[in-house]
């Protein structure tokens, strides 16, 4: 275990320093790090603010640990003033704990105000106490990052949070004269050959405004001056967000992580990617070795970086998830399968091995492989507090199901997706997979909802007209079942003919879902078995043998015979 040791500085307060360490320190957590935060600001502390991280107030932290060590003599045990983050809503697949800056009561203040920081050390053997501190932190939680909140301004505390305890100081800076100067001359004092282990320093400029084109010039100027006095260019920026201003929140949380809507998030994530990169060792830096070594094809190197993983992190699901990607850039594909199944057995809430373990296992056509690990991951994500999770998961398992022809697989995995799913332009493919699974286990469809599936089809049309032919072939042979269903059988024929002729622009080398077998198959086949449709239509029947109506009144539900 090598925990990177980070603090969060900034000369002046404003410049939402606790609010981009909150929000690392969160996003870090939700990706599978475990990451402990220690509120250092004691004279203004604001960690224990942020509601959404699910932390009580009132609990013992950084002053009450010190001050028992003054009276005392003796570290007492970290476990009483740390705490773990439980947010509501939330599923961390990592570790997230607070270590606040105390109670903030009467003998809070009263305690805080008597720590005589130079004593400690001149008298109290402050720097062991300090080494000893950080080694009961790794010890005992064994983080991949300790987060540090630090004072403002030049302090002892500031010292200490800036020389003693870091391996990387991150710099927070406004564009203002004030910020730039008083910033620049810490840097100048953390880079000092004298210092016995000088920190590494990452620059961050924020909050930058939102500048109209035409005064572009004066933030172009702004951060040329803050280049000049800190001999380099903000390493990171963080725009100015009105929501920042309002009340302490976990913008990385909320909606996409991606998304242009979310632009202070995506900037928050390339801080939490910049501190990756300076971390000289630990689990990240092995990650990356073994990109590094997949990339250059150097199997040696991927091989020590491998065993590396495996000793030191084979009970994370990511190291199992990296091996899985040398053993295929290395060919050893047989290997795959196994690395994959022991990343999605350590954590079923990381997706990617699991999207890569059902392709693989769909090549092979092990649908009843796939299907079982499906079914295992779907029962340990139901009891996440965010269903929306769970979507992807239920849409890949009731098309493996409806491969397989286990339709009440389907049936039950396309209900729950219809209660979790809120996206108006997936409906049309929701509601028809809903349906379409139902009638497939025997089950009656009432036609007012073929009519509502048609309905919705036809509002889509001029969309529908936009769509990648493979998709535009897929939806109308889809979509001539509720057609033919509720009695509208030229429709239907119409549908599958006009794509006949369609699938004519498409290429060869295309693969096209087929809603016969809910399985991608080579163009030729789907040509081919779009042809058995229009005969099964012009003999009155589904591809299937359902036989259909000849006429459909708005009460009627519809019986499938075979």
């Amino acid at each position: 275990m090598n925990t990177f040791w980070v603090t969060f500085y900034s000369y002046k307060g404003g410049v939402g320093r606790t609010m981009a360490l909150t929000n690392v320190a969160a996003l870090m957590a939700k990706q599978g790090r475990r990451v402990l935060v220690i509120d250092f600001d004691l004279e203004a502390p604001g960690l224990d603010s942020f509601e959404g991280l699910g932390c009580s107030k009132g609990h013992p932290g950084v002053v009450e640990y010190v001050t028992e060590y003054l009276q005392t003599n003796r570290a007492p045990d970290i476990t009483r003033f740390v705490q773990e983050c439980r947010p509501a809503g939330v599923h961390l697949r990592g570790n997230l704990w607070l270590m606040g800056c105390g109670k903030k009561d009467a003998a809070y203040n009263r305690d805080r105000a008597s720590i005589d920081w130079t004593a400690l050390y001149e008298r109290h053997e402050g720097e062991r106490f300090v080494e000893n501190w950080k080694a009961a932190i790794e010890q005992t939680y064994q983080p991949d990052y300790v987060l540090i909140d630090s004072r403002t301004g030049l302090t002892e505390v500031g010292g200490i949070c800036t020389l003693h305890l870091p391996q990387l100081v991150v710099l927070l800076y406004a564009l203002n004269d004030q910020n730039i100067h008083g910033v620049a001359g810490v840097a100048r004092a953390l880079l000092n050959p004298k210092n016995t282990r000088p920190p590494q320093i990452l620059t961050v400029a924020t909050p930058v405004p939102p500048i109209f084109k035409e005064r572009a010039g004066l933030l172009e100027e702004r951060l040329e001056v803050a280049e000049k006095e800190l001999g380099v260019k903000p390493q990171c920026q963080i725009h100015y967000d009105p929501r920042i201003a309002l009340k302490e929140q976990i913008l990385v949380w909320e909606g996409e992580l991606r998304s242009p809507e979310n632009q202070i998030a995506m900037e928050y994530d390339q801080l939490r990617r910049k501190i990756r990169d300076y971390n000289p060792g630990g689990f990240d830096f092995l990650l990356r070795e073994c990109e590094q070594a997949g990339k250059d094809l150097d199997e040696p190197r991927a091989e020590e970086a491998a065993q590396d993983l495996l000793r030191e992190f084979g009970d994370r699901a990511e190291s199992h998830y990296a091996i899985a990607q040398l053993r295929r850039a290395f060919g050893r594909i047989d290997e795959v399968e196994q690395s994959l199944r022991r990343a999605v057995e350590l954590d079923p809430f990381y997706s990617e091995p699991y999207k890569e373990l059902i392709a693989f296992l769909q090549v092979k056509r092990r649908l009843e492989d796939a299907i079982d690990i499906s079914l295992s991951r779907l029962e340990a994500l139901q009891k996440t507090p965010d269903p929306k999770v769970q979507k992807p998961l239920l849409d890949t398992l009731g098309e493996l199901a409806m491969a397989n022809q286990k339709y009440s697989i389907a049936a039950d995995a396309y209900k729950k997706l219809a209660i979790v799913e809120d996206n108006p332009a997936s409906a049309l493919v929701d509601a028809f997979n809903r349906i379409e699974s139902q009638r497939r286990t025997g089950q009656t469809i009432p036609v007012k909802e073929y009519q509502q599936l048609i309905e919705l089809y036809e509002n889509r049309k001029a969309v529908e007209g936009s769509q990648l032919i493979i998709r535009r072939l897929n939806h109308q042979q889809a979509m001539h079942i509720p057609y033919a269903m509720v009695g509208r059988v030229d429709e239907a024929m119409e549908l599958l003919t006009s794509i006949q002729r369609l699938a004519a622009a498409a290429s060869p080398r295309d693969r096209v879902f087929c809603v016969s077998s809910y399985t991608h198959i080579p163009l030729d086949e789907w040509i081919a078995e779009n042809r058995k449709m229009i005969e099964s239509l012009e003999s009155g029947t589904l591809w299937d043998g359902t036989q259909l109506p000849t006429k459909v009144s708005g009460k009627q539900n519809i019986e499938p015979t075979k």
